[in-house]
C-alpha cells in the first residue's frame, strides 16, 4: 500500500498559495495604477481649474483698465464725430491724420462699411481688412451698432493682424452707412498689463505641476493671444473650435510623444455689450513619460516578486507532483478518454493507494452513469427544445424543462420583433392543405436562422407570424430583421411561383416571460403591451409600403451605424396608449429600393412630419415639396403627399 492519497492532497494543498500570491500580486498592481493614474489626473484637473481661473482675474483686471478709459475713448470721439458731419458724411474727404495729430500719436482711427471692410484709416496695416471672412461673428455685432447708430466701448483686446493690445470704441454715423472707430494704442496702459500678463502668470502653474510643459491661449480663430505669428496645425483649429462651439473640455493622449494634451474654455461674461469676444480656448500640454515610467518599474518589480515566489511554489509542486504522477496517470488518461466522449473505454484499476484504488472503482461507475444520464437528456432534451425555447428556460432561471411550474415568470427588458407574411392567403388559396404546410414550413425556414444568429429566440409562431424575443441589444432584433429580408429576397429569387413579401416590426421595453394554464396542461408566454406595439408595427408596413419599422425607443438605443440607417416617417397611437409611438424605417442598401435617395432626402422628410405633428401644416407641406420629385420611388413620400393634399 502506497502513501495515503489524503496525505498527498494536503501536500498538494499548498499550491493554493501560488493563485492566491498571484492575485495579491496583481491586486496590488492595480490599485496601485490605480493611485498613480489618479493623482496625475487629479493634478491635471487642478492645474486646468487653476488657469482657468487665473484667466478670470486677467479678464476681470482688463475690464476694470477698460472702463477707465472710457471717459477717454468717447473723448476722443468728440472731432470725429464733428467732421463727419462738417463734409456731410462723405468719409473720403474726412482728414484723419489732421484728426489724429490732434489727439496724440497713441490713437488711430478707422472707418468700416457696411459691409464689414475698413476703407480708410490711419493705421495702414489693417486698411481693406475684411471684418466679414475673418472675423464673421464680431462684423454680425459691429453692423448691429451701425444700423442702431449708437456709441459702443469695447474691451482691452487684440489687434487682429499684429497682436498689440488695444481699446476700441465705435460709433454707428446716423445715416447707418459707417462704423467710426477708434483704438488707442498699448501704451496708454502698458505698465498696468505687465501684471496681468495670462502666459507669464501661467508659468508660475509649472511650479505646482512640474509635468506642465506648455499653456496657449487661442481665439476662436485659432491664434494665440499675444502671439500673433504661432503656427496653429489644421488638428488644433479643430480641436479649438469644438471646445469653443460646446463649451466642453477635451482631453486627448498623444502616446508617441508621451503627452496629454487639455482644451478648456475660459468663458467671459458679455453682459456690457461689448463687440468683441473675450472668450479663449485654454490649451494645457501634461508631459506623460513621468507617469508612464513609474507605472513600468511598477509592473517591473511586480513581475519579478511574482515570478521569484512562483518559482518557489513550482519546485514544490514538481515534488509533489512526482509522487503522485504514476498512480494517478493512468486514470488520467482514461477520464480523458471519456471526457472526449468515449464512454466505451475500459478503465485500468489501481491498488498503488486505497484512496487511488477506490477512486478507480468511481470512474467505472460515473462512467456508466452517465451513458445513461446522456441517453436520457439527450432524448429529453430532443422532445423538448422542439416547443420551449432553451432561452427561455434560462430567462425563468430553469435548468430544466422538468424544473418548470405554474406560475414560473421573470420580468425583463428586451426588444420584440413580429414578422407576418403579406400575402399568404393569396398564397395558400392555390395550394392544397399539405402543399400549405410544406410551403410554409419552408418560408420559417429561411426566415428564423436570422432570430437565433443575432442572440434571439422565437417565442411561438402565429401561423404565417413569427414573434421573437431579443434580451440583449437592440441591434440584435435589427439586424435580424434586415437579414430576413435578405433571405426573403433570396428565396423569392430561387422560387418561380409569386413573390412573398413580409412586413417586420419592433419594439422594446419590460415583458413579463411566464407559464399560464394548469397542471395538466401549461404554455410559455409573454405578457407586455410592447407585444401589442410590434405587432402594430409590423401591420403598418402596409400603410407605408416598407418592409421594416421600429419605434423611437428602439432607434434611440441603437448604435450609431444602425442608427444612421432610420428615417423617422410617421406617429402613430396604440390601441390603449395615450402617448404617440414614433415610427422609424429601417434602410438598407441589400433591400430597400432607391436607397440612396432615401438617405438624402431623410432629413428633410424628418422635418415634415415633426412640422406636422406641431401643427404646422403649411410649414410641413413646403418642406414635402422640396422631396416631392422622389413620391413615384418612394412611397413614404406618396403617403405623406396624399395626406396633406
Amino acid at each position: 500500500m502506497g502513501l495515503s492519497l489524503r496525505f498527498i492532497i494536503l501536500s498538494g494543498f499548498l499550491l493554493v498559495l501560488l493563485p492566491a500570491l498571484i492575485l495579491l500580486s496583481y491586486t496590488d498592481f492595480t490599485k496601485a495604477k490605480s493611485d498613480l493614474e489618479d493623482n496625475f489626473d487629479f493634478m491635471v484637473e487642478q492645474t486646468a481649474e487653476n488657469i482657468t481661473g487665473a484667466y478670470d482675474l486677467v479678464e476681470v483686471g482688463f475690464r476694470i483698465l477698460s472702463l477707465s478709459l472710457e471717459d477717454t475713448m468717447k473723448k476722443a470721439f468728440e472731432p470725429f464725430i464733428q467732421d463727419y458731419y462738417s463734409v456731410g458724411g462723405k468719409v473720403d474727404q474726412i482728414d484723419l491724420a489732421k484728426i489724429k495729430k490732434g489727439l496724440g500719436d497713441e490713437f488711430d482711427l478707422y472707418i468700416i462699411n457696411d459691409k464689414g471692410v475698413i476703407i480708410h484709416t490711419t493705421f495702414e496695416k489693417d486698411l481693406n481688412l475684411d471684418f466679414a471672412k475673418v472675423a464673421p461673428s464680431f462684423n454680425e455685432k459691429l453692423q448691429k451698432i451701425r444700423e442702431e447708430s449708437r456709441y459702443q466701448g469695447d474691451r482691452i483686446s487684440s489687434e487682429t493682424l499684429t497682436g498689440n493690445v488695444r481699446k476700441y470704441g465705435y460709433w454707428g454715423t446716423p445715416d447707418k452707412k459707417y462704423i467710426l472707430e477708434i483704438g488707442i494704442k498699448s501704451s496708454q496702459f502698458e505698465e498696468p498689463l505687465k501684471n496681468l500678463d495670462l502666459l507669464k502668470i501661467s508659468e508660475g502653474f509649472e511650479q505646482f505641476n512640474p509635468d506642465l510643459k506648455s499653456v496657449n491661449v487661442f481665439n476662436s480663430n485659432g491664434t494665440v493671444s499675444n502671439k500673433p505669428d504661432f503656427e496653429t496645425t489644421e488638428e488644433q483649429k479643430n480641436r479649438i473650435r469644438k471646445v469653443y462651439d460646446t463649451g466642453s473640455r477635451l482631453d486627448f493622449i498623444e502616446a508617441d510623444a508621451s503627452e496629454k494634451w487639455v482644451y478648456v474654455k475660459a468663458e467671459v461674461d458679455d453682459e456690457d455689450g461689448t463687440a468683441s469676444q473675450g472668450d479663449k480656448v485654454i490649451e494645457l500640454i501634461f508631459d506623460t513619460s513621468s507617469l508612464e515610467q513609474q507605472l513600468d518599474d511598477l509592473a517591473s518589480s511586480q513581475i519579478v516578486f511574482t515570478l521569484l515566489f512562483i518559482l518557489i511554489g513550482g519546485s514544490m509542486a514538481l515534488f509533489i507532483a512526482n509522487r503522485i504522477s504514476k498512480p494517478i496517470s493512468s486514470l488520467t488518461k482514461s477520464v480523458e478518454t471519456i471526457a472526449n466522449g468515449d464512454l466505451e473505454a475500459s478503465i485500468v484499476g489501481d491498488t498503488s493507494s486505497r484512496e487511488v484504488s477506490n477512486l478507480s472503482t468511481g470512474i467505472v461507475a460515473m462512467k456508466d452513469s452517465i451513458r445513461e444520464k446522456i441517453n436520457d437528456i439527450e432524448i429529453i432534451n430532443a422532445s423538448y427544445e422542439r416547443f420551449v425555447p432553451k432561452e427561455f428556460l434560462t430567462l425563468l432561471q430553469k435548468k430544466s424543462i422538468i424544473d418548470v411550474e405554474i406560475g414560473d415568470n421573470s420580468s425583463l427588458e428586451m426588444s420584440v420583433l413580429f414578422s407576418d407574411m403579406r400575402n399568404f392567403t393569396m398564397i395558400s388559396e392555390k395550394l392544397t392543405p399539405q402543399q400549405n404546410f410544406k410551403f410554409l414550413n419552408s418560408y420559417l425556414d429561411k426566415m428564423t436562422p436570422a432570430i437565433n444568429q443575432n442572440e434571439g429566440f422565437i417565442d411561438k409562431y402565429i401561423g404565417d407570424a413569427v414573434m421573437a424575443l431579443f434580451p440583449k441589444h437592440p441591434d440584435d432584433a435589427v439586424k435580424a430583421a434586415i437579414e430576413m429580408n435578405i433571405a426573403l429576397k433570396s428565396l423569392n429569387k430561387n422560387d418561380a411561383s409569386d413573390p412573398i413579401k413580409m412586413g417586420v416590426g419592433i419594439h422594446k421595453g419590460n415583458l413579463v416571460l411566464g407559464t399560464i394554464g394548469r397542471a395538466t396542461r401549461m404554455e410559455t408566454t409573454v405578457i407586455s403591451d410592447t407585444v401589442n406595439s410590434s405587432a402594430r408595427l409590423e401591420s403598418l408596413n402596409k400603410v407605408y409600403g416598407t418592409n421594416i419599422l421600429i419605434s423611437g425607443e428602439i432607434k434611440q438605443s441603437l448604435t450609431s451605424s444602425l442608427k444612421s440607417q432610420c428615417r423617422l416617417i410617421d406617429r402613430t397611437k396604440v390601441k390603449g396608449k395615450s402617448k404617440m409611438l414614433e415610427v422609424y424605417e429601417v434602410l438598407s442598401a441589400d433591400i430597400t429600393n432607391n436607397y440612396k435617395n432615401k438617405l438624402e432626402t431623410k432629413n428633410t422628410l424628418e422635418k415634415v412630419v415633426k412640422d406636422f405633428f406641431s401643427k404646422k401644416t403649411e410649414s410641413a407641406a413646403k418642406e414635402l415639396k422640396k422631396i416631392s420629385k422622389h413620391k413615384k420611388s418612394d412611397s413614404v413620400i406618396q403617403y405623406w403627399t396624399d395626406k396633406l393634399k
